[in-house]
């Protein structure tokens, strides 16, 4: 997963560094459309990605706004999942996670030759995840480190009994607002009546699914995500609301 894009060379050099060490390996996309340096939307695809992996699987995760800084490099090993890339918060939930352990990556020796201070997509963390899927042990990547870096989850706030100030965390490729208001921690909105606010809209309708959506009127929709989505009947929301990751939303109720 990276934000890397399909223009550039830069996705099909890593698969080929790949292929070159662990020819063996099988590599799956999940996407390399993450919106450039956004490390909360490709914290919460990862999210939603990894648990429909088979155990060991390797991630290797590149949305690295700090190439080429002092932010490490690190394996996370979690829940039978290794996970490789930079230590800037996108493995902030697996680090939380109970019995995870965290690795600095520090063997030199398992990176290509020449190291470039701007693709360490290509130069460290491929060839170290295709040297793991080739049988390396996690323990010759380097040391156990419990300094790393854990930002915080974008909590939902109860401001009075009745409201719920949250944000959004993700915007997909649709359009679609996919908010941080999880419905387990909501009443039953398909009953009640209620107001969600976010930009200039004030939606107060709950639809079963996207296509239910009247034309041009914004609707709440029950992503499979498990988290109340802002959506549009074949319209992208966000554009039309002129919304971004990290506004606010209000969901109140009558």
């Amino acid at each position: 997963m990276t934000d890397f894009g399909q223009q550039d060379h830069f996705v099909g050099v890593m698969k080929g560094v790949i292929a070159t060490i662990a020819p063996r390996a099988r590599v799956i996309d999940i996407t390399h459309e993450t919106p450039p340096y956004q490390i909360a939307q490709a914290r919460f695809t990862l999210a939603q990605s990894w648990p429909f992996f088979p155990p060991r699987t390797i991630h290797v995760v590149v949305v690295d706004p700090g190439v080429g800084s002092a932010r490490r490099p690190i394996l996370v090993e979690a829940r039978d999942h290794r996970f490789v890339g930079p230590d800037n918060g996108v493995f902030s939930d697996l680090i939380a996670l109970t019995s995870a352990k965290v690795r600095q990556i520090t063997n030199a020796r398992l990176f290509l030759p020449e190291v470039s201070a701007t693709f360490h997509g290509r130069d460290i963390f491929a060839p170290v995840a295709a040297h793991l899927a080739a049988g390396l042990a996690a323990s010759r990547v380097g040391p156990l480190i419990a300094d790393a870096l854990r930002l915080p989850s974008a909590a939902v706030l109860r401001s009075t009994e009745r409201t719920w100030i949250g944000q959004v965390l993700a915007i997909d490729r649709f359009g679609n607002l996919i908010t941080n208001l999880s419905l387990s921690e909501l009443p039953d909105l398909t009953r009640r009546r209620f107001v969600l606010s976010v930009g200039p809209a004030r939606i107060s309708d709950f639809a079963p699914s996207y296509s239910a959506g009247a034309p041009g009127k914004p609707i709440v929709v029950a992503g499979s995500s498990g988290r109340l989505e802002i959506a549009m009947n074949q319209e992208a929301a966000a554009a039309h609301l002129r919304v971004a990751c990290g506004d606010r939303v209000e969901l109140a109720l009558d």
